[in-house]
């Protein structure tokens, strides 16, 4: 157990987790202040509780090799020794997610009837990639990833698009979706060009673990920081709305 704690430690992954935490906790605060009954922003929180704790569980791989498999020992040598079978699937439901929510917010019918059926899709080719590719359990399937950060972009180049030709523009920076929409943009198409060097992830490249882990660090101080910012600022526009208001 100490060897895992000094490695969560060094490698500084804790900070993703406590980044989630912030932005989780951010949403939770906004929809109590605000009473909100907005749909789509709950979804959003409780989606944000649920990406810490899966990546919380994600570390059941981390927490068996340092223990020397003492703990969860059934998993040593197994096909889910390492996390990647855990995330390839995660991935699928993150970008699946993301890319409805915004899906939700566009006015285009069109548009939205497109999105739908490329998440269908989507989910479709991601599970017969990971049953066919032979690489579920070896590595991050980086097609699916590619594949996915392309649906995302495009569901929030919609939203852009729709919010420049409608007078939303006037007040854009007053929306969490704005912020959310920077935030996930950044980060995926920062991760996903690291994560195709993801076979040269040991605990020995120990130049390359300090790399990477620092890129999806920063990445995601800066997507969680957004999200954080998106609900201050979402929390200020409603309470100038109640001013003006009475």
């Amino acid at each position: 157990m100490a060897e895992w704690f000094n490695y969560l430690l060094e490698s500084k992954i804790y900070i993703n987790y406590l980044m989630e935490l912030v932005a989780a906790l951010a949403g939770s605060i906004y929809l109590l202040r605000s009473n909100s009954n907005q749909k789509d922003l709950k979804l959003f929180v409780k989606f944000l509780w649920s990406v810490l704790i899966i990546d919380l569980i994600g570390n059941y791989a981390g927490l068996a090799y340092f223990s020397n498999y003492e703990i969860l020992p059934f998993i040593e040598g197994s096909p889910i020794a390492r996390n990647f079978w855990y995330y390839n699937i995660m991935e699928v439901y993150f970008i699946c997610f993301y890319t409805n929510l915004f899906r939700r917010q566009l006015a285009n019918t069109k548009m939205k009837r497109i999105l739908k059926w490329l998440i269908f899709f989507y989910i479709f080719f991601a599970v017969s990639n990971m049953i066919l590719s032979g690489e579920f359990f070896e590595g991050d399937l980086i097609i699916n990833d590619m594949m996915g950060a392309f649906m995302i972009i495009l569901s929030i180049f919609a939203y852009f698009f729709e919010m420049m030709m409608s007078d939303k523009v006037l007040y854009f920076y007053k929306s969490l979706f704005f912020y959310m929409a920077i935030g996930i943009s950044i980060s995926y198409l920062t991760i996903i060009p690291i994560n195709i060097y993801d076979a040269f992830i040991t605990i020995q490249n120990t130049e390359f673990l300090e790399v990477f882990y620092a890129v999806i660090r920063y990445a995601n101080i800066f997507m969680y920081s957004m999200f954080a910012l998106g609900f201050f600022m979402e929390y200020r526009s409603r309470q100038s709305l109640i001013l003006q208001r009475s």
